[in-house]
């Protein structure tokens, strides 16, 4: 009877990858040694999605921890990944970028070839990364006039750098879903008659302004159509009832005002677009709300939230409609307790469908953004200097680069075990996800699968993939991004 040699062990590459080739007993039914496509992002970038040398699977291997993919069980599928094409970001890459360069971040950013996002949030004029540190929106009046027809309304301020940004990245993915969200209303519709919200409600969209408000963001969303670039969600207003000195607003009643003015307008106008509540952080009231009002979970497309209370509440949301999609919206990289490798892990674990990270693009500083409290360190994917007009590729874009270059749209997220786990204590402080080594897998249209792990401590973790009875073994670094597409 032919014998088969048992294979040898190989250390692969500056992981210290282990791979175990072996057969089953002679006349048993075996699959073939399926070999696993690697590509790694380490802590110090010196490797940045950085193939590897490849694995196969063999025989499962006592006494090494193991996680277990299993394709038979399955959760959401997947729309894609991204971040915001704040104001800043546009100017930063179409004004400030010579035309060979911006050409290669948007190849970076979009394309195939580089990491190839493909859903991307847009501000609804002025958020508070403006290039100029000047809020804005597209309607503004001088103090104590209204415009209830709208007739002054204009896109124009987007048309300089906003709009040929958008257009570049639809020409490279012309897939690329647009999510829409205005932080403020013009200030004539708001109690205070400004664009801020500095107190709790001095912002506050007038109830009697709240059908001109809706069809602000139809007006909106029919001008970016007609200027080539599709919206294809939208949310009522970012982060409702924060108090800032930049724009922001307060609504009476947001599922009030979706159900009654929004939808309404939207769907008059003949506009496809889908609706999502939320769009920040206050998980508990919004989950009683969806669990207690059916007709409301209906008519929305699901929940955009935001990642600073603690991306584990997607979960609760999701048990409280789960027919409605969830989508990550806002999660920043330099403000948060979670690593990039983590917002995109952790969301896809708590169900959501989309990962968007803030600013696609930043200068050294951080900015421009207004000058105003906010975010004091948030960085974005590239970072680009306006006085030598240089871009750079961070790690944000390397370790998101790690699950959006490989996951496609439509996959599905099936199960694998999970050492660590969740918390949070409802706060903007403690929350996160406990040290260890944390992992996603998913299943591609292709069938391809794809498992993305990464190491949150400081110590190398070796380990094992266990699939369909065969396994591979590797050792990730601390604060490795690693990722194993296999057919």
């Amino acid at each position: 009877m032919h014998k088969r040699v048992l294979g040898a062990v190989a250390l692969l590459g500056l992981t210290g990858a282990l791979v175990l080739r072996s057969a089953a007993p002679a006349g048993a039914h075996t699959m073939p040694a399926l070999p696993v496509s690697v590509t790694l992002t380490s802590a110090d970038l010196r490797r940045a999605l950085s193939p590897m040398p490849a694995l196969r699977f063999g025989r499962l291997k006592a006494c090494v921890r193991v996680i277990r993919v299993n394709d038979g069980t399955r959760y959401q599928s997947v729309l894609g990944f991204g971040a915001a094409m704040t104001d800043s970001s546009a100017w930063l890459i179409w004004d400030e970028l010579p035309a060979r360069r911006r050409t290669s971040v948007f190849r970076d950013l979009f394309a195939s070839s580089g990491i190839g996002l493909n859903y991307v949030r847009v501000p609804i004029g002025a958020s508070d990364f403006t290039a100029g540190g000047v809020p804005y929106t597209y309607d503004d009046l001088p103090a104590g006039q209204t415009d209830p027809t709208l007739t002054h309304f204009s896109v124009a301020h987007d048309q300089a750098y906003i709009l040929p940004a958008l257009r570049a990245m639809l020409r490279l993915n012309p897939r690329t879903d647009v999510l829409a969200t205005a932080w403020s209303v013009p200030g004539w519709m708001k109690a205070n008659d400004a664009l801020s919200n500095p107190t709790w409600g001095a912002g506050q969209v007038l109830p009697a302004e709240e059908p001109v408000a809706a069809e602000y963001y139809t007006r909106f969303i029919q001008a970016y159509a007609h200027a080539g670039v599709p919206v294809s969600a939208i949310t009522p207003g970012n982060e409702l009832g924060w108090t800032t000195e930049y724009p922001g607003m307060a609504l009476d009643n947001a599922p009030g005002f979706i159900t009654g003015q929004l939808l309404p307008a939207l769907r008059a106008a003949g506009l496809p677009t889908r609706v999502y509540d939320l769009d920040g952080s206050g998980f508990s009231s919004e989950t009683q709300y969806l669990a207690a009002h059916p007709s409301y979970r209906a008519a929305i497309a699901g929940t955009a939230v935001h990642c600073y209370a603690g991306l584990e509440q997607m979960s609760q949301l999701h048990a409280a409609n789960p027919g409605g999609s969830l989508i990550e919206s806002e999660c920043s990289p330099g403000i948060v307790n979670y690593p990039t490798p983590e917002i995109a892990i952790a969301s896809l674990r708590n169900w959501a469908r989309a990962v968007e990270l803030w600013n696609l693009a930043l200068d050294p500083h951080g900015g421009p953004k207004q000058h105003a409290p906010g975010c004091a360190r948030c960085s974005g994917l590239v970072t680009i200097n306006e006085r030598t007009h240089h871009a750079a590729l961070n790690a944000n874009y390397y370790q998101l680069g790690q699950v959006s270059k490989f996951v496609r749209r439509g996959a599905v997220r099936i199960a694998s075990d999970r050492w660590v786990s969740d918390y949070a204590s409802n706060t903007t402080i403690n929350y996160g996800v406990t040290p260890g080594l944390d992992n996603v897998a998913l299943r591609n249209p292709d069938g391809s699968k794809v498992l993305i792990a990464y190491n949150n401590s400081p110590h190398p973790i070796r380990f094992q993939v266990a699939w369909h009875g065969q396994a591979f073994i590797y050792t990730l670094g601390a604060h490795g991004t690693v990722t194993f597409t296999w057919p």
